[in-house]
C-alpha cells in the first residue's frame, strides 16, 4: 500500500509531454502518484492560467489520509478538460470526457479518493471546491429511453457547481444540476435540478432526492482555522462558539 504514495515519474513525464505544449510541459504542472491508467488521451488538456508552475495539477497524491486505495487513477479524455489553477486529485479517481464535452476545474478544487466524474456534455466546477471521497458526478444517464416506441429524449444534460461547495461523501450529483455559491450537500444525497433557482446562496441540502434543509451556512476554507478550530473542540467538546469570518 505504501507504492501508492510513491511519485509515479514516468507517468508524470509521459502524461505532461504528451498532452501539453512543450512550454509548458517542461514546467511538469502534472504531478502523478501510484498507479495510472491512461486509457484514452487523444482530447485536449488546457491549463488557462499564465502562472503555471510545477505540480499544481495532482493525482492519487496523499493529500486525504482518510481513505486508502490501491485502485488506479483512470483518465479517458477524447473532449476538452480545462484546468484554472490548481487540483487535488486523491487515490482511485475515474475521470472520463467524451468526445465533444467539456470539463472545467476552478481555482482550489479538491477531490477524495475513489470519485468518479463522467462528463458527456458539460461540467463546470467554481473555485474552492471541497468534495469528499466516493462521489459520483454524471451530466448523463447513459442510455436512452424510448418512448411510446419512436421518442427518444436527449440523455445528457449540464451540471454546473460554484464556487465555495462542499460535497459530503457518496454524494451523486446527476444531469442538469446547478448547485449555487456555498452549498453544502449532505453525505449520501442525490442531487438533481436547479438548487440555485429554487433556494439561492449558502444553503445545506441532503437527503435522496436532496432537499433544502436550511439556509445562511457556508463551509470554512481557510484550512489554519479549521486546525485550529480541531483542537479547541477536542478540549471543549459539544460546546459551540460564536466565529467571526
Amino acid at each position: 500500500m505504501q507504492l501508492v504514495f510513491k511519485a509515479n515519474i514516468w507517468s508524470t513525464i509521459y502524461f505532461n509531454f504528451k498532452v501539453l505544449p512543450f512550454n509548458q510541459a517542461i514546467k511538469f504542472p502534472f504531478h502523478f502518484y501510484g498507479k495510472t491508467d491512461f486509457v484514452n488521451l487523444t482530447g485536449k488538456f488546457e491549463i488557462q492560467t499564465k502562472e503555471i508552475h510545477f505540480g499544481m495539477i495532482v493525482f492519487g497524491g496523499k493529500h486525504e489520509v482518510v481513505i486508502s486505495s490501491n485502485v488506479p487513477t483512470r483518465i479517458y479524455n477524447s473532449g476538452t478538460i480545462i484546468f484554472k489553477s490548481n487540483a487535488l486529485f486523491a487515490r482511485g479517481i475515474n475521470l472520463m470526457v467524451w468526445k465533444n464535452a467539456t470539463l472545467e476545474f476552478g481555482n482550489h478544487f479538491s477531490i477524495g479518493s475513489l470519485s468518479n466524474i463522467i462528463c458527456f456534455r458539460k461540467i463546470t466546477f467554481g473555485s474552492n471546491i471541497l468534495i469528499s471521497w466516493e462521489c459520483q458526478i454524471f451530466d448523463t444517464d447513459f442510455h436512452f429511453i424510448v418512448q411510446n416506441e419512436n421518442t427518444v429524449k436527449d440523455n445528457c444534460g449540464e451540471v454546473i457547481i460554484e464556487d465555495d461547495t462542499w460535497i459530503g461523501a457518496r454524494a451523486t450529483i446527476l444531469k442538469n444540476t446547478t448547485l449555487a455559491k456555498k452549498t453544502i450537500v449532505g453525505a449520501n444525497s442525490v442531487c438533481s435540478g436547479d438548487y440555485k433557482e429554487k433556494h439561492g446562496e449558502g444553503i445545506l441540502i441532503a437527503g435522496v432526492p436532496a432537499k433544502f434543509i436550511k439556509g445562511e451556512v457556508a463551509y470554512l476554507t481557510n484550512k489554519k482555522k479549521e486546525l485550529e478550530l480541531f483542537d479547541y473542540f477536542s478540549i471543549h467538546q459539544k460546546q459551540e462558539i460564536h466565529w467571526k469570518h
